[in-house]
């Protein structure tokens, strides 16, 4: 079996921030209790799980906008999780008298201020992203004239009546997304301007998938089913005319598809723990489809102490 380790893989810069401030204010005495983060960290249930063992309770639920959630909390301190929250978070947050801590990654921090900037010049701000995720979310909330593009259908409802209009996006949409929607924007309003806001981190991985040998067998993009910049590695992959799945561990690998690969691919999204990415390639490295003893793929990765 041939395996090649697409790079770069591992946490990107916003992930590990992010991580490393959670994990010191954990085992910080001083810090005041109880601690809520709110909304996943990262979008890595393997990460969720390990910080419940430091005792941070994450606050999650499909379709619960984080100004909602923070009703649940009403002591302690909240941290802000590396997807960014709007002023109106914040606000409710002081409000309530929680102490805050936020990791907002620094490139969400980037085009959240493009954005305002771009809104207090008057323009109408197109942004692309996922409607559902948190990053759109705090986007949404900074005014009126942000509107979200998800899709093509998304397009001919917005009738947009300024000749001022900036299009940017989500940072870990698919840059090859990005350039599919903004040529059709551009038809609809050509006088727009491009900003793109797609992060170093995801743009790095999606070119290593889109430029990976045609004649790979398969890729195996390692991350979490919520994690957007993973999925969009798959579809990069696909286009690429390469076949991908999405798997959380080894555990996840089809083992009779291995028999009929010879040449495989693995990358890993900004959030996935690189202990569970480098056991996936191990296991692919040592795979013999004629030697039994080389095809169980139970996982030795425990959900805790990822972050050592």
């Amino acid at each position: 079996m041939q395996v090649i380790s697409l790079t770069p893989r591992g946490y990107c810069h916003g992930v590990v921030y992010a991580i490393k401030t959670v994990k010191k204010i954990a085992r910080n005495p001083h810090v005041k209790k109880p601690i809520h983060v709110l909304g996943m960290i990262v979008h890595n249930k393997k990460i969720v799980a390990d910080l419940d063992e430091l005792g941070v309770k994450t606050l999650h639920e499909k379709g619960v906008s984080r100004l909602a959630l923070l009703d649940r909390i009403n002591e302690g301190t909240v941290i802000f999780t590396a997807h960014g929250v709007s002023d109106q978070v914040r606000e409710k947050a002081e409000a309530k008298g929680l102490d805050i801590i936020d990791t907002t990654c620094r490139d969400v921090i980037k085009s959240q201020g493009t954005i305002k900037t771009y809104l207090d010049q008057g323009y109408d701000v197109l942004f692309i992203g996922k409607k559902d995720h948190p990053e759109s979310e705090s986007a949404r909330a900074l005014g009126r004239r942000v509107h979200i593009i998800e899709k093509k259908d998304d397009i001919e409802p917005l009738s947009i009546n300024n000749d001022h209009i900036a299009l940017t996006s989500q940072t870990t949409m698919s840059m090859f997304d990005i350039f599919h929607l903004s040529e059709a924007l551009k038809k609809v309003y050509p006088s727009l301007i491009l900003i793109e806001e797609v992060c170093n981190a995801t743009k790095t991985r999606q070119l290593a998938v889109k430029t990976q040998d045609k004649d790979t067998d398969h890729c195996y993009v390692v991350g979490d089913p919520n994690s957007n910049n993973s999925n969009k590695l798959v579809e990069v992959s696909i286009q690429r005319g390469v076949p991908a799945t999405l798997i959380e561990s080894v555990e996840d690998i089809h083992v009779p598809d291995l028999m009929t690969f010879e040449k495989v691919s693995v990358t890993s999204g900004a959030s996935t723990p690189t202990k569970v990415t480098s056991e996936v390639i191990t296991f692919l490295k040592n795979f013999d489809g004629e030697n039994p003893s080389t095809h169980s793929n139970t996982s030795t990765v425990k959900d805790t102490n990822l972050f050592k």
